[in-house]
């Protein structure tokens, strides 16, 4: 799942939604991660990575994958987290009572509100991501095609993820029904993913 979905399956809470942009960027086990943030936080980062797991284990993104051009395929993991965004935003009102608009600026309010819980550079990554509107340009295919360049730009090596909107529009029946399938699959597992459980190995 990208930045929108993990949003989404975050709890509603502040420490769920921050650790679910922290899922990305935080190291070591839930236990190490204890000794410098919130518990509370440390839940909201084991919930994003289990809903990773859950994800790239899923028989419905394996074969999903397949669609992509075989050059693209070693980064599935993260075109096809873009594409479930794509479609989690145009779906949206299946999923949630709040109006996506407000949702997006609520979470950017939220990471605002919460900097002492982020890094110097997840803070610059806040402010690109509101300052692009990062949440609110997965609807669009050519906001697709901005997003992988962007990606491509900051990391040399995801290169070949330009164009990748390309697969989406040659396959776009194939992977809207992938999602419909599978987004309310991970949705109920994240609901059962209690916070303030047990931690799980990372």
């Amino acid at each position: 799942m990208n930045f929108l979905a993990h949003f989404h399956l975050a709890h509603s809470t502040d420490a769920s939604r921050v650790g679910a942009l922290l899922g990305d960027f935080a190291r070591g086990t839930p236990e190490h991660l204890c000794e410098t943030l919130p518990e509370e936080l440390v839940h909201g980062i084991v919930l994003h990575r289990s809903i990773d797991q859950f994800t790239d284990s899923h028989p419905i993104f394996l074969k999903t994958k397949k669609l992509l051009a075989p050059s693209r395929r070693r980064f599935a993991g993260i075109i096809i987290d873009i594409f479930f965004d794509h479609f989690l935003a145009h779906s949206w009102e299946q999923y949630s009572k709040v109006p996506l608009r407000q949702f997006i600026q609520e979470i950017y309010d939220l990471l605002e509100r919460r900097r002492e819980w982020l890094t110097p550079e997840l803070v610059s990554l806040v402010e690109r991501m509101k300052e692009e509107n990062w949440l609110g340009t997965y609807g669009t295919i050519p906001g697709l095609g901005l997003t992988f360049q962007r990606m491509s730009k900051r990391r040399k090596f995801l290169a070949p993820l330009v164009g990748s909107e390309k697969d989406l529009v040659e396959h776009y029946h194939s992977f809207s029904k992938a999602f419909q399938e599978f987004y309310p699959e991970v949705l109920a597992y994240a609901r059962d993913e209690k916070p303030g459980g047990a931690f799980n190995s990372p």
